[in-house]
């Protein structure tokens, strides 16, 4: 991560406009207004918002508008500071203090908690389906931090808990 990516952060207490520039090798594209980073501000999830309007321009005149802009903030060092290192230590750090099991286990939570919070037995995965013979189940299953497959109703509102 550290060789692929930049992360900076705003050191300003000025808000800054939430737009996305998207590059590909043929096009150039602009998404905003956006409100976050979440499936829900990026429309791949239902929100429980009155509307929630995202425009995408791909005319070359605004988005070489949106990427310069972007390209002006990114690059001034007064405005935005560079935290890759803080981000990769803190990373590493929940490495350090966690399996690899936990890890995957509380991202698969975290991925699929207000599916859990929704489910009851009715939905549940008919076990014939030969679903707890998956690569994924057996590892969740086996997983420390994984109750008892029997309870895992009661367990889906206890699990981040422990």
């Amino acid at each position: 991560m550290r060789r692929k990516t930049a992360f900076r952060s705003n050191r300003t207490k000025a808000p800054m406009q939430q737009f996305a520039c998207l590059r590909g090798p043929a096009e150039e594209a602009v998404y905003m207004p956006l409100h976050g980073f979440t499936a829900v501000d990026l429309g791949y999830q239902q929100g429980n918002a009155v509307s929630n309007m995202v425009n995408r321009m791909d005319e070359p005149l605004f988005t070489t508008t949106y990427i310069n802009l972007f390209d002006q903030i990114w690059n001034d060092k007064e405005k935005l500071e560079d935290v890759t290192a803080l981000l990769c230590d803190h990373i590493a750090s929940v490495y350090q203090e966690n399996s690899p099991e936990r890890i995957y286990f509380l991202i698969l939570y975290h991925i699929f908690n207000e599916f859990l919070e929704d489910i009851t037995a009715d939905v549940l995965p008919n076990d014939l389906t030969g679903y707890q013979d998956s690569v994924v189940w057996q590892k969740l299953s086996t997983s420390s931090a994984m109750p008892p497959r029997e309870s895992s109703i009661s367990w889906k509102r206890t699990a981040v808990a422990s």
